[in-house]
């Protein structure tokens, strides 16, 4: 056996024994399970897609042993499908016209991919639930009312957050997700990039770029939460439709934040500005909102384009 095939190996079963810390109940166990990935990444970028397929397979198979099928189906969903397309998009090249140096733009559609991904978990998780009475919503607001049940707090504070968290509580998940695939995968380079082991340039957030084809998606899945509240008065509907788009508007979250970056270029003094919004972004709900926003503008009528014409 080769050496970077017992380094794919051994990443992978760390990667597996990573996802099941939480089994320890030992304080900050959780934290080790959101880094899970983040051996699978650093194999496959900097090894490729062998490495990655062989790490993702002792990954499974760690899960499994140490667990049981479900724990691997989970960590195959949650864990080797991000990382796997991570690093397929972050080694493919993309020839430049007027026979310029290749360029490397992996992050927009690896970020599209895994949006789409998490919507379709939820339609998948909504045509499960048709047979059961109230559907999908009333069955996430059980299960938070039976967590909620467990923690030490008075029964009117935990209604109210139970009554809080369902409606978008599947939106709040799947744009979890792809945030902490974001940082593994960020981490990732950050350390290839110290170690001096990746060839590739630095992903720069000013020039993130989205693909065409997510316009639709976040199109079809506003239109099924408008058309529900407004026009069908489907509760259900309504609810899958909203966390739709929530989960969908993930990439134009990001988009955003790559026009602000590409502002702060222009600006005197653009750490100021960047931390004074990123400030504001902690504090404030309705910022996000605002930058998912400019990204969608970004997306159909190109802002940053405004910004070099105008130098």
């Amino acid at each position: 056996m080769s050496k970077d095939m017992l380094i794919a190996v051994g990443a992978g079963a760390t990667s597996g024994f990573a996802s099941l810390a939480f089994l320890s109940g030992l304080p900050g166990a959780m934290l080790i399970v959101y880094l899970a990935p983040l051996p699978l990444l650093i194999v496959g970028i900097n090894q490729g897609i062998k490495s990655v397929t062989i790490s993702s397979a002792s990954g499974f198979v760690t899960t499994i042993l140490a667990g049981n099928i479900l724990f691997g189906v989970l960590y195959t969903a949650l864990h080797v499908f991000p990382s796997w397309i991570i690093v397929r998009q972050a080694l493919l090249k993309y020839s430049m016209p007027f026979n310029q140096s290749d360029y490397w733009d992996p992050a927009g559609s690896s970020l599209c991919i895994l949006s789409v991904f998490a919507a379709g978990i939820l339609t998948l998780a909504l045509v499960w639930s048709q047979g059961e009475i109230g559907g999908l919503q009333s069955l996430i607001q059980s299960y938070l009312e039976e967590v909620f049940s467990k923690l030490p707090m008075d029964e009117n504070l935990r209604n109210g957050l139970v009554r809080t968290f369902v409606p978008l509580f599947p939106g709040y998940m799947g744009t979890m997700w792809v945030f902490l695939v974001v940082l593994n995968a960020s981490i990732a380079m950050a350390v290839l990039k110290q170690t001096k082991c990746i060839k590739k340039p630095n992903i720069k957030l000013e020039n993130l770029k989205l693909p065409d084809w997510i316009s639709w998606f976040i199109v079809i899945a506003a239109s099924v939460y408008l058309l529900s509240v407004h026009l069908f008065s489907q509760k259900e509907l309504e609810f899958f439709g909203r966390n739709l788009t929530l989960m969908l508007a993930v990439p134009f979250f990001f988009l955003g934040l790559a026009v602000l970056h590409n502002l702060a270029n222009h600006v005197t003094f653009p750490r100021l500005l960047l931390t004074a919004f990123y400030l504001a972004l902690l504090l404030n709900v309705w910022v996000a909102l605002m930058i998912t926003l400019t990204g969608i503008i970004e997306q159909w009528f190109g802002l940053r384009r405004y910004f070099k014409d105008t130098g």
